[in-house]
């Protein structure tokens, strides 16, 4: 087509399509439909689709979570970078609490990616002040929330940084039976996947269903305390370089009480990882089997996100890391 203006070729926005095949047997399949059409946006035949695309619960939580995250930070991307601007001036704080009506706006994805970035730089900013091997203290409880951790690109580099600056450090996450129990099966799966992410780096997880963690801020404790909550309060974020002594006596009874009843408190990364998978009823050895097939294939040809602050590193990591998991060390893995 011929733009009627300035007789040059008419350019079509970038559509997202997926393409689910059915084979003889009855069994679905899926795949991002770029795959099917050339940089013209001509189609491009027949084309062949792995066996690990089958749709099941690993690859509708890959798609359901890339699709929909995709979708809320393109509509808002404008917004983000005219927001990072205008908050700009608090990432010299040492403690800054920044409310929704900053960006009255912006849609919930959206502005969770915000203050998760904000977080993320925060820590990472003050890590010196950390004098003891840390336990960091996490509020997703979903897999929903916990996609965050496979799909931002700046939740990897964040991981990546922390896992050199302190080996073995904790990361506790409490997650009761009820979230268990309201979660279907493919959000069961992305939070197992995560904590592979996680594990992967090094970082030793742990789980924690005591609902008396439930409101407990996100927090980094290492001799210091640093408080960095992007995830169920009630702004974008709020930080503190120095948490009061109240804060910190709290802060010092979770880690001790996540790590010493820790639901998943097994010696080696392959256990916990089935340990968590047990709690999450997921049967591991098909969740194993089904990593090892996608980890031939990867993940791009299910789940291409365009916006620029999405990755699929994160998915492939956790995803190579379960089905290798036999022969490879985390710390050693992550960071190749």
């Amino acid at each position: 087509m011929v733009d009627p203006d300035t007789g040059g070729p008419l350019n079509r926005p970038d559509r997202r399509s997926l393409v689910v095949v059915v084979d003889h047997e009855d069994q679905y399949y899926a795949s991002d439909g770029r795959r099917f059409a050339d940089h013209g946006g001509r189609r491009t035949g027949p084309q062949p689709i792995s066996s690990a695309a089958i749709l099941d619960d690993l690859t509708i939580g890959i798609i359901w979570a890339t699709m929909n995250t995709d979708v809320a930070l393109l509509a808002d991307d404008a917004q983000l970078t005219s927001g990072q601007a205008r908050l700009a001036h608090h990432e010299g704080r040492r403690t800054s609490d920044v409310p929704l009506t900053e960006v009255p706006t912006l849609n919930a994805v959206a502005g969770q990616w915000l203050g998760s970035r904000f977080c993320a730089r925060h820590i990472t900013r003050h890590l010196d002040r950390l004098t003891e091997r840390p336990f960091f203290w996490t509020r997703e409880k979903r897999g929903e929330e916990a996609a965050s951790w496979l799909l931002w690109r700046h939740k990897f580099e964040y991981l990546r940084r922390t896992s050199r600056w302190f080996p073995e450090m904790r990361r506790g996450f409490r997650i009761s039976e009820a979230d268990v129990a309201e979660s279907p099966m493919y959000e069961r799966v992305l939070l197992l996947l995560a904590a592979a992410l996680i594990e992967a780096f090094g970082i030793i997880v742990q789980f924690s269903p005591d609902d008396g963690h439930a409101d407990v801020e996100g927090f980094v404790l290492g001799g210091q305390a640093i408080v960095a909550n992007w995830l169920g309060g009630p702004g974008l974020w709020y930080v503190d370089a120095s948490a009061p002594p109240s804060r910190q006596s709290v802060f010092r009874d979770v880690a001790g009480q996540v790590s010493g009843s820790s639901l998943v408190a097994e010696s080696t990364s392959e256990r916990r990882l089935r340990a968590i998978a047990g709690y999450l009823n997921v049967p591991w050895a098909w969740f194993q089997r089904r990593c090892a097939e996608l980890a031939v294939a990867g993940v791009d040809d299910i789940a291409q996100p365009r916006s620029r602050l999405l990755s699929t590193r994160g998915l492939d990591t956790a995803i190579r890391y379960v089905a290798y998991i036999d022969d490879l060390e985390g710390a050693e893995f992550a960071r190749r």
